[in-house]
């Protein structure tokens, strides 16, 4: 009998329901689940300041997994554990952007700034790459999205070549860059270790192909059924789908036994 002490959960098409909203039955569970002593983690390719006006719109105050596993903050914001990408590596691909006018978003050390901001509507607008550089700004992670889907798999084929970043997707009108050591499952070993739990102790929740490094590494996982096939393939049991609120559902049957 496996006695689960972490539950992280992907947020959006998991957590959250088809609106992007957090259900109040969903909400009700993650206070639940805490007040039984069950740490919960939002993990999300988010930036804190996303994640945490949802999470405190709906009253709920979870700890942290960010940027795909570029960050893991506490519950009030306390930076714990942060992974950049390095510098010449993000100019590099920075500039690329660049020159194929594709637009993007880059998640750093001091906000978030995008070529759009129409889109991204709480980063600011980008600087002149002279300026993000020279101010020596870490960068966590970049966010590229376009409708041109083609163009998008062209950029992932080349970017996946380069062995210094973690590159993965969403969504397919998206492509997501993080640190090589950056991902998901790496970024939540680190947690589990942080609080001295073992891999057994860990329950995951997911929908996307950013949620497969959370499935290869911990056994307990579930997939909504409206998750990518490649990761209900990694999955121990699929769930039903995020607007059935079945992470509520399936921590409630948790909750009742506090063990698998």
């Amino acid at each position: 009998m496996t006695v689960i002490r972490l539950i992280a959960s992907d947020l959006d098409g998991t957590l959250l329901n088809e609106e992007g909203m957090l259900s109040e039955k969903t909400a009700e569970c993650i206070r639940n689940a805490q007040q039984a002593g069950i740490l919960w983690v939002a993990a999300t390719g988010r930036s804190l300041k996303t994640a945490s006006e949802l999470m405190r719109t709906a009253g709920v105050s979870p700890e942290y997994l960010l940027l795909n596993g570029a960050e893991f903050r506490k519950s009030d914001g306390t930076l714990i554990f942060q992974k950049s990408i390095e510098e010449s590596c993000a100019q590099e691909i920075i500039q690329m952007l660049m020159e194929k006018k594709l637009d993007f978003e880059i998640n750093t050390s001091v906000g978030d700034f995008s070529t759009d901001c129409e889109f991204c509507d709480t980063a600011r607008p980008m600087p002149a790459v002279e300026k993000i550089f020279d101010a020596q700004i870490k960068i966590q992670k970049i966010f590229i999205f376009s409708e041109e889907q083609n163009k998008l798999k062209n950029i992932k084929e080349f970017l996946k070549k380069r062995q210094d970043i973690t590159v993965t997707s969403s969504a397919t009108w998206n492509i997501e860059i993080t640190d090589r050591q950056a991902n998901k499952g790496a970024m939540l070993e680190q947690i589990a270790e942080y609080y001295g739990w073992s891999k057994e102790e860990v329950l995951v929740f997911g929908d996307g192909n950013n949620d497969i490094s959370m499935f290869e590494k911990f056994p307990h996982s579930r997939a909504v059924k409206n998750a990518v096939e490649s990761l209900k393939k990694n999955a121990e049991k699929v769930i039903e789908s995020n607007r059935d609120d079945a992470v509520a559902q399936e921590v409630c049957r948790l909750l009742q036994h506090l063990s698998l």
